[in-house]
Formats: structure tokens, sequence, C-alpha cells
């Protein structure tokens, strides 16, 4: 590539023909480049974050992909004239959200305007934007925290917390009757809750229609107050382990920054953590379809999907099951894995900063460790398990080569 797209603002990307290409028709080579700039410059890499979430909260990847050539050709050309005319006029431009100029943002509202002529379908749900229009959570709080759809927020008390919904619209939290009913909503917009679980507590949603789903450590997930008629639908980061109640007229899909799980009823894990690079979906049972990039991955029991986002590489693989979901009944087994992903999970899990120093990092080891035993109780299982000495320090646990 030619052009120096360091000075480059969200306004001159979505305006840059490069860009949006790799937008709309993404391939290893433009994923890499951009991925390239990304990690050299923080300042660039907001920008490009900016430009792209204006253009999923327009759906225009999705409905990109079923345009005939003779409608995407049109499609540009409109573009090209916009951008012409905008050029004539920039200097009455104005900077809107995230500084995307009005003359911009007019031209992709009329790409909003164009697609739905095109495709009237049911408008993608934007999860990205139902987040960020919500204060952020109080990270201080070690509490479960359940954001409603007017932004109220409730804390809930305990290690392992329990919400479940009624089909009569009663909700239960930890067992107890809680009027959480929306306000008046006269237009029926569809209104969304989110459940953000902090690093060491553990929750889990039981919905009306039955499904059941438990959530890790530092998850957050983000779901209608009462589901559409024709899907059900959530928004996960983090990991979660579902029992999806089967209703083949209204599929369950699960929704993450890298993929699309559908399915009509099955268990099954999701391992989405925003600051890892590396996505799971593991079927215990039933049958799931992974959607990513526009290609279908179908798995079977006791099959794994992972999905690497920085070497954009995902594959299949056959896996023992418990390995992956026994977070949820409270024990973690391991085999032959490295010692740093280890504490690591267990980190998450009790809430506690623990590491490795130096050549114990690349250590493995296999076992079984007891979640609902104390930290100190699992860390004496773990030295068991590995050749370690292990240092309680302030606020922290340090793990070294035993010598």
């Amino acid at each position: 590539m030619d052009k120096n797209y360091i000075t480059y603002t969200t306004e001159q990307l979505l305006n840059d023909d490069f860009f949006i290409q790799s937008e709309l028709h993404p391939t290893e080579e433009s994923r890499t480049f951009w991925s390239n700039l990304q990690e050299k410059n923080t300042a660039l890499s907001t920008e490009i974050e900016n430009a792209r979430l204006f253009l999923y909260a327009i759906n225009i990847e999705q409905n990109c992909s079923s345009l005939s050539d003779k409608d995407e050709h049109a499609l540009w050309q409109r573009i090209e004239l916009k951008n012409r005319e905008v050029e004539k006029k920039a200097k009455r431009k104005q900077f809107i959200r995230f500084g995307i100029s009005t003359a911009a943002s007019l031209l992709l509202l009329l790409a909003i305007g164009w697609y739905a002529t095109q495709r009237p379908e049911e408008t993608e749900t934007d999860y990205l934007a139902i987040i960020q229009a919500n204060p952020a959570p109080d990270s201080t709080n070690e509490k479960v925290q359940l954001v409603l759809s007017n932004n109220e927020k409730l804390t809930i008390d305990g290690t392992e917390t329990q919400l479940e919904y009624k089909k009569e619209g009663k909700i239960n939290v930890n067992s107890e009757q809680v009027d959480l009913s929306p306000k008046d909503n006269p237009e029926q917009v569809q209104e969304f809750n989110q459940l953000i679980v902090p690093v060491g507590r553990r929750s889990s949603i039981t919905f009306a229609d039955g499904t059941r789903i438990w959530v890790n450590s530092g998850s957050k997930v983000v779901y209608p107050v009462k589901f559409t008629k024709e899907k059900r639908e959530i928004f996960v980061e983090g990991e979660i382990y579902l029992h999806v109640s089967q209703d083949e007229q209204k599929p369950f899909i699960v929704k993450t920054h890298q993929m699309d799980i559908k399915v009509l009823g099955t268990q099954f894990n999701v391992t989405a953590y925003e600051n890892e690079a590396d996505t799971r979906v593991v079927l215990v049972s039933g049958k799931v379809e992974v959607n990513l990039n526009k290609h279908k991955n179908v798995l079977t029991p006791n099959q794994m999907f992972s999905y690497d986002s920085k070497m954009h590489k995902g594959k299949i693989t056959t896996v023992d099951t418990d390995d992956y979901v026994a977070w949820k009944d409270g024990y973690y087994q391991f085999r032959q894995q490295p010692l740093k992903e280890i504490v690591k999970k267990l980190s998450r899990y009790y809430g506690v900063r623990i590491y490795c120093e130096g050549p114990a990092d690349k250590l493995t080891c296999s076992g079984k460790l007891d979640l609902k035993e104390s930290l100190d109780e699992v860390m004496k299982a773990l030295k068991e398990a590995a050749p370690i000495q292990i240092e309680n320090k302030y606020e922290s646990v340090e793990i070294k080569v035993k010598h």
C-alpha cells in the first residue's frame, strides 16, 4: 500500500475506497494489513474501530453479501458521486458521532435507505451500540450487576447468583421475586438488559422459554427483556454454557464479536473474552452452526470450533468436553495444559491475580481441581500436579519452579 494511513481520521477512512472494500470483502491480506496498522498506532486503531462501528451499525457487510454485481456497481457509483459532492463542500462539513462528517453520514444513510429498499428484512440488533449507550459498569464493584433497559442498575449479592424469568413476566433474583417490569413503552421498542459478572463471581439466567445459561467470571451478556416471535438472540463477551430449550420455529442465536452460533435445542459452551485472541465453541449435545465471515461450520457432539483472531484462522477438533465445560459444575479439569493457561483461568475464577515467574509458565500439567474449595486449597492441589512452589504476596499469588 502506498498510502500513509497513520494520520487518517474516521471521516477519511469512510471516504477511502480501500478501507471500505476491505470491510465489504475482507481478505487475508487486507485483514493482516489493517491489523498490523492497529498494533503499531493506538490513535489510528481508535479511528479504524470508530469507522467499523459506524459501518457495522448500518449492517453494511451482511447486506452487501447478497447484492448482485449490477446492484453493487450502482451503489458504488452513488458513493463516488456523493464523495465528489462532499469534496466541493468541504468547508461546510461538521463532525458528528465518532468524528464523522455530516456529508459522510448522509452518504452512509443514503446507503441504508438503498439497502432497505432492496432487503426488506428484520434489522440486525447493534449490540455494541446498546453497550456503549449505557454508562460503563463500576469497575470497583465486585458484585454482579444487572443493567436494565432504562439504565437503572441492580446490584446482586453472592458469589453464585441466579436470575429466573417467568412466563407471566415476573423475575426471581436469587429466588426472591423482584419487580423489574419495564416502564411504559408506547412505541413497543425492543428493550435489552445487560448482566455484568466481574472476576471472582458466577451467575446464571433462566429465560421464560426454559433456556438456561451459566455465566462465568469476567463476562457480560446482553439479552432482550422479551424474545421476538421470530428468534431468540443474545450477545456475549466472556464465557457461558447454554442448555437451550428446543423450538424449531424460533432458533436461538448467540452473537459474539467474532461469530454467530445458531441452534435449535442443544448444550454447548462459548468462550469469547474481548481481551483474548481465541474464541471457542464446544458442543456437548445436539447440533450448532457457527457462522464466521460468511462461512458456516457445523459441529456435532464432542467437537470444538476454535478461531484465532490474530491469525484469522479457524479449525474444528475433537475434544473431551469436560475439559471445557466442567467450570459450570464447580471444578476444573485439564490435560497437558500449559500452567500459564491454568493460572489465568484460576485468576479470573477467584478474582485474585495469579502469575507464573520465568520457566514456570512453560510447564504443562494434568489434573482436576475442585473450584468449590478456597483458593488456598486449590493452590495446594495444583502443587501436587506440577513441580512448583507458591508464594502469597499482597493481593496476588506468585508461582515459581520448585528447585
